[in-house]
């Protein structure tokens, strides 16, 4: 696993479990982005908490159209298409 690497957000990091392709995408306000995620707990069992492919399907949202969980932008526009990352977020 690839050291972790913080975003310039205070109780965010960021590690990149799998590399993208192309440079980092230029995401303007109305762009839309569609992911795969889990959330898991921070206990020793990695509980987990959501998954989207649980689910069966992929979770859309629009950068600026004010997201419930806001640092679900920041974390995504740190990404490259196609790369897998994993992030520790503190308690919000």
């Amino acid at each position: 696993m690839d050291a972790a690497l913080l975003l310039n957000v205070e109780g965010v990091k960021k590690t990149i479990l799998h590399g993208g392709t192309g440079e980092l995408p230029n995401f303007i306000t109305g762009s839309r982005v569609i992911f795969h995620f889990r959330t898991m707990k921070c206990d020793a069992e990695r509980t987990m908490i959501d998954d989207s492919k649980q689910v069966g399907y992929p979770m859309h949202i629009i950068i600026g159209n004010m997201f419930k969980l806001e640092v679900w932008e920041i974390l995504l526009t740190s990404m490259r298409v196609h790369e897998v990352a994993e992030f520790w977020c503190d308690s919000i």
